[in-house]
């Protein structure tokens, strides 16, 4: 059961359209190529977001820095206003504060947060960097110093800023969305562009297989044009195949013909001679008819050899209905009924004689063995190794 299954898997994939299997592998590596340039640019741009972040959180410490001072017991403050309005304004996504192992501040900004950021007590030039990769609650940057006191000790001081990562969240939503669209249209775009090359590619081989057609129904006898040099193989032995086919055609009727006129004339004389002669023999006559009724048929042989191998579509319909009438002629005094029913365009690849023939000797045997009716239909049948079928349906 499984191979079954794989060879109709294998059969379907085989008749799948050189242009469709070309459009769909094409199309499926240009997007793992879209796909892996898209994450390349989506990790460089994140990648850049987050430097971008780091240097504005660093210069906004530097900013508290020049603004903090520590008092006599310890504790950081900031006797003005900052420069950065956002660290002024509560409500905002940006924060700084400073702390020491005495006590804290933070700016006027965190006012109403309910969880705000934390940086802990660093050492000096130290610094910590919580970014996207992380996935925290704030993106924070921090930097530990030592800051001397009027009587000469040294304090260790964190400072430290923090951003709501909701911002660059946004940002980078917004970008993978316009990436996105980019893409797709840069996809949609190559991939027209590919079918359109790949259908002028495929162009030559659509024009082979229409001569091919052109040579079964007989309206040429060989391949022309001009093809690529990955075809020219193909149409040259093509070409040489249906030369070759003419050639033993004419071969085999040259030497039926020779064969059949050398044994015609000494027959004749021969028959001459005992129709002339009393004393003539019955069984020679017989004889002599039955090398005449087979050099008839070499003749009927040699005139059927001059047909082509691959025959022009006939008619059905047309064929049965003059046979109809001829049958009806020849048999009026039983009153013979010929209904001929099918579709005029149903044609067959056949000689036209070799249809005359067949359709004859069915027809004529309905006539003489049946009924005085006769019903000829003409209808589409499954599909042979040639095209479409047809059905000769004679009832009587």
């Amino acid at each position: 059961m499984p191979a079954e299954t794989g060879g109709r898997g294998r059969r379907r994939l085989a008749a799948t359209p050189l242009l469709f299997r070309l459009l769909a592998g094409a199309g499926l590596a240009l997007l793992l190529a879209l796909a892996i340039t898209g994450l390349a640019i989506d990790r460089a741009f994140v990648g850049a977001a987050e430097d971008a972040m780091r240097e504005r959180l660093e210069s906004v410490v530097y900013l508290i820095l020049s603004t903090v001072e520590v008092d006599a017991t310890g504790r950081p403050h900031s006797p003005e206003s900052l420069a950065e309005p956002r660290l002024n304004r509560p409500g905002s996504t940006l924060h700084g504060g400073a702390r020491t192992p005495f006590g804290s501040w933070s700016s006027p900004s965190l006012v109403g947060v309910v969880d705000p950021p934390q940086a802990p007590l660093l050492g000096r030039n130290e610094t910590i960097f919580s970014g996207l990769q992380e996935g925290g609650a704030w993106h924070i940057f921090a930097l530990g110093l030592g800051w001397e006191q009027v009587d000469g000790r040294i304090i260790e001081l964190t400072i430290w800023a923090a951003e709501d990562p909701n911002r660059l969240k946004m940002q980078l939503s917004g970008f993978r969305a316009d990436l996105g669209r980019w893409l797709g249209l840069a996809a949609a775009l190559i991939i027209a562009v590919q079918g359109v090359l790949l259908w002028l590619v495929l162009r030559p081989m659509r024009r082979v297989a229409s001569e091919i057609r052109e040579v079964e129904a007989g309206r040429r006898e060989r391949l022309g044009g001009v093809y690529p040099p990955e075809l020219r193989p193909l149409t040259d032995n093509l070409n040489t195949l249906l030369d070759s086919e003419r050639d033993n055609a004419r071969r085999h009727r040259e030497a039926l013909a020779d064969l059949a006129h050398a044994l015609k004339t000494p027959l004749a004389v021969v028959r001459a001679r005992l129709e002339s002669s009393a004393a003539a023999v019955p069984e020679l006559f017989e004889s002599l008819d039955d090398m005449d009724q087979m050099i008839r048929r070499q003749l009927e042989r040699v005139a059927r050899s001059t047909r082509r191998a691959l025959p022009p579509a006939v008619p059905i319909v047309p064929v049965a209905r003059r046979l109809a009438g001829s049958l009806q002629r020849l048999h009026v005094a039983d009153g013979l009924s010929i209904d001929v029913q099918g579709d005029e365009t149903l044609a067959v690849r056949i000689d036209e004689r070799d249809l005359w023939e067949l359709c004859g000797n069915l027809m004529d045997n309905a006539a003489k063995y049946g009924r005085g009716r006769i019903k000829v239909a003409v209808r589409g049948g499954p599909p042979g190794c040639g095209g479409d079928g047809v059905l000769l349906d004679i009832e009587d």
